[in-house]
């Protein structure tokens, strides 16, 4: 029996989330960073070891480091389920690889999340996409370059990890233009683009003389663009248009809010749920209809309707003198 609590870490970043679920490398990243955390509360401990037995990380232990979070680092409910989730996945796999810790894997996993404010995402309205879009100067090369960057991550609603790995060979361009992106779960799709942008992508592809083989956004090196580069430009934008349209753009100002800008104008417009979920990559259902929430006026509607096949018309039940003497009764209140 294996009793090393470091040789359980290893194969189970190894042999499960890299072999088996094919993680990339910003999932992997925060999974990590959870594991370090950990044994940097180990390390603090007044008896810290050098080794760690299995033993040693059991319920207590957990539950001191999940404290040590919000206490000590000052993390959110929030940041405290996600270092959870993480652990509760590696005392899954230990449970199936080590029948022997049956019983600290169950106590681990029991250890409830944290009840948290669940609010619907932020995002842009359409009037803001388009003031800053509007305020990128695509006479300019490097302001074309901007231009793409920000129609293609709205448009297409990628994910900045998916945008940077974007080749050129991945552009379909023709009578319905696509892009093809690598996303979570080493899952490839399909994803259409208005000719609009396909425009503004082959005019910067020519502009930039960029080869098929070529990364779509590289930077100076030639190497891919990175997620901070990209948060930058989009950053850079949101202030220039923030100071001409002073009373708009109070959301967070991330790469991240033109993906919920777009799926909230898809449910706004009408768009099936289960479409948006394909468009955005997304594994359940579940994790779309958060969008659903994001508009209250999309909510009144849909109630409204349900309300016209199911609420019966009460009022025709009523004779006309039973409806004067309810109107009566109604305008006696205040």
């Amino acid at each position: 029996m294996n009793d090393n609590f470091a040789f359980y870490v290893q194969r189970y970043f190894t042999a499960y989330l890299m072999a088996q679920r094919h993680y990339g490398g910003n999932t992997i990243a925060s999974y990590r960073d959870t594991f370090r955390l950990l044994l940097v509360y180990l390390a603090e401990k007044p008896h810290k070891k050098t080794t760690h037995k299995m033993v040693d990380i059991d319920y207590e232990s957990c539950i001191s480091f999940l404290r040590w979070l919000e206490n000590v680092r000052g993390n959110a409910a929030s940041t405290r389920n996600v270092r959870l989730a993480h652990l509760k996945s590696f005392y899954s796999y230990v449970y199936l690889q080590a029948p022997e810790y049956t019983d600290l894997c169950n106590k681990v996993l029991a250890i409830p999340f944290a009840k948290t404010e669940k609010k619907p995402p932020e995002y842009l309205t359409t009037d803001e996409i388009s003031h800053l879009l509007n305020s990128i100067d695509a006479n300019e090369k490097v302001g074309l370059r901007h231009l793409a960057i920000l129609s293609l991550l709205y448009d297409s609603a990628c994910r900045v990890q998916e945008l940077i790995e974007l080749l050129v060979s991945d552009i379909q361009f023709g009578k319905y233009c696509s892009i093809y992106v690598h996303g979570k779960g080493d899952k490839y799709r399909e994803i259409p683009i208005f000719s609009e942008t396909a425009a503004i992508l082959q005019k910067y592809v020519k502009v930039y003389d960029l080869q098929k083989t070529s990364h779509l956004f590289a930077n100076v090196t030639g190497e891919p663009l990175t997620r901070q580069g990209v948060r930058y430009i989009v950053r850079k934008y949101m202030s220039l248009a923030k100071n001409v349209h002073v009373d708009e753009f109070d959301t967070a100002c991330s790469p991240h809010i033109l993906r919920h800008s777009k799926a909230t104008h898809l449910v706004n417009s009408g768009v099936n749920i289960y479409n948006i979920r394909d468009f955005l990559g997304h594994e359940s259902v579940v994790t779309t209809q958060v969008y659903l929430t994001s508009n209250p006026e999309v909510t009144r509607k849909a109630i409204e309707a349900a309300a016209a096949h199911t609420v019966p018309h009460s009022a025709d039940y009523y004779s006309e003198r039973e409806k004067e003497d309810l109107m009566s009764f109604l305008e006696s209140l205040y």
